[in-house]
């Protein structure tokens, strides 16, 4: 009985840590997400306001097969 008790007070701390180890993971997710956005709203009205820019970047997006990944 004392060996039972002691694997679910393991268990039960792994699966804690296991949990805090989820949602700084998901907290990173969501901070990379923000910052891209964040640069997306930066970077955006450069690549307009320059018109060379702008037309090579419509050719990257005309190049670029639909079954490449981003």
């Amino acid at each position: 009985m004392v060996k039972t008790a002691g694997a679910v007070g393991e268990l039960t701390q792994a699966v804690l840590e296991l949990a805090r180890g989820q949602g700084r993971l998901i907290t990173a997710m969501s901070d990379d997400a923000r910052e891209q956005r964040i640069t997306n709203l930066i970077v955006r009205p450069q690549i307009t306001a320059d018109p060379v820019e702008k037309a090579r970047c419509m050719d990257a997006l005309h190049r670029r097969s639909p079954h490449d990944s981003f």
